[in-house]
């Protein structure tokens, strides 16, 4: 019997959860929680209200396979298009070795869509894009902050992941990370800037190369978001406004009786300052918020050179390959020994920049992208 392929009904959450649990992972968040599963595939305005944004392939009403897909708009130096980001790409056993993955990804590889992008792919299913003459990138760039006075607790996490380290081993390489001096903060706001598509977004799309940071699109993806609470600094000088985002998060360890509380850090997801000062004192109320909320630091994930470079120099430090810099945790609930490195892959139009780990690279791109920044 012939393998057909179609978008999922809005009804059949149930099989496709079931599916997941069975051959993508056991307990999946997306398997627990159909708030986040509605939120992340059936966006409103953005696909057909009566479907999900998920490819499904059947043989005799039968899952064989199932693809994925958030649609976002694409932003290329001002101009816009529709993309789509890929997620939980699972096919049947019994199909592995036919054409259903590649028909799968076909569905997302049409016409309308540009580009097509694979967020946080297994390096062991990287052959598949190559083949396909797609392009796959380095791991996005991770940036890492201790705030002055919280190394011991950054070392703790570290030994607590790591209960062989020596307290040397653990001290020294949260010590490379401290900031040295807290900066002064200013006052901000909490909210988005009213003009922000006017203003902001017009200057920042006009240079950067990535998912349009709209109103529209913050809003669904922070202020909306049905897990996590997202808080926003605002700042404006001169007409313009600077914009940071981020979430806090408890760090819990795996114990016989249950996950058990660690610490806390914060996740810089937005960092889009409207210059050099501003970012600054973007960073200054961020560390503010920081300490206020009792984490002992942050860490951020971003392509963008320009970002990259101004938060090396405001203090946070690539985990780049340094000693054991590969060891800083980077999944929190549970706390898992593992540094977390995150591939991608993707299929753009010609004339698209390349995304790389260049300084100028315009791509702005961080972990919030897809479906990277969710619950375990």
């Amino acid at each position: 019997m012939a393998v057909e392929f179609r978008f999922a009904h809005r009804d059949e959450y149930p099989r496709i959860s079931k599916f997941l649990d069975e051959f993508w992972a056991k307990s999946h968040i997306y398997c627990r929680e159909q708030a986040l599963f509605d939120w992340t595939f059936a966006r409103e305005g953005h696909w057909p209200s009566d479907q999900y944004s998920f490819a499904l392939a059947e043989e005799g009403g039968t899952l064989a396979g199932i693809l994925g897909g958030i649609p976002f708009t694409f932003n290329h130096m001002g101009a816009a298009s529709v993309g789509i980001w890929i997620a939980n790409y699972v096919v049947h056993p019994e199909h592995r070795r036919g054409s259903t993955a590649l028909q799968l990804l076909s569905m997302f590889r049409r016409p309308q869509f540009h580009p097509v992008i694979a967020f946080g792919i297994n390096p062991a299913t990287s052959a598949i894009y190559r083949v396909l003459r797609g392009q796959v990138l380095p791991e996005i760039p991770r940036h890492f902050l201790v705030l002055p006075e919280s190394a011991e607790r950054m070392a703790n996490v570290l030994r607590t992941a790591y209960p062989d380290w020596t307290a040397e081993r653990a001290s020294g390489l949260a010590n490379e990370f401290t900031l040295q001096r807290l900066p002064e903060a200013g006052a901000f706001e909490t909210k988005l800037p009213a003009d922000w598509d006017q203003t902001d977004w017009q200057r920042i799309a006009a240079q950067t190369v990535g998912a349009a940071r709209t109103e529209e699109f913050l809003t669904w993806r922070y202020l909306n978001h049905p897990s996590f609470d997202y808080r926003v600094i605002a700042i404006g000088s001169e007409g313009r406004h600077g914009l940071a985002i981020w979430r806090l998060e408890t760090i819990r360890k795996q114990t016989e009786n249950g996950r058990e509380d660690v610490d806390k850090i914060g996740r810089l997801v937005e960092f889009l300052p409207s210059s050099d000062d501003n970012a600054r004192e973007l960073l200054a109320a961020f560390v503010q918020e920081l300490r206020a909320a009792g984490a002992f630091g942050a860490d951020h994930y971003c392509f963008h050179g320009p970002t990259r470079t101004l938060l090396q120099q405001l203090g946070f430090r690539e985990v780049g390959t340094g000693a054991d810099h590969h060891a800083i945790p980077a999944r929190f609930q549970p706390l898992d020994a593992k540094g977390g490195g995150i591939l991608s892959a993707m299929f753009v139009q010609p004339g698209v920049p390349d995304c790389s780990l260049d300084a100028a690279c315009p791509w702005y791109w961080t972990k919030s992208d897809s479906d990277q920044d969710r619950p375990n």
